[in-house]
Parts: structure tokens; sequence; C-alpha cells
């Protein structure tokens, strides 16, 4: 997928029938640091719960 400049994308986690996808704190910190790396410096994130 190619995304592109000054567009808006809906991008979501959610597992298999809605199972968890982090089973402990390393899978979640380990997350959070491809974020930090790969996203964080190209785009802003807006989140909502």
């Amino acid at each position: 997928m190619n995304f592109e400049k000054g567009y808006i994308y809906h991008i979501f986690n959610q597992g298999n029938n809605r199972q968890k996808i982090f089973f402990n704190r390393e899978n979640y910190v380990f997350f959070l640091e491809k974020i930090q790396t790969y996203i964080i410096p190209y785009t802003d994130i807006l989140a909502g719960a």
C-alpha cells in the first residue's frame, strides 16, 4: 500500500474475533517502539477510545 501526502488514513489494530493482540507488556512495548521509529517521524496520530 502506498500512502499519499495530504490524505487521511484510518488504520487500526484488532485481533481475529476481537482477541487480544498484546499478550504481555513486552508485546506492547515492541509495538510502541515500532510506531516511534516508523510512524511518528512522518505523520500525526489522532486517537480516540
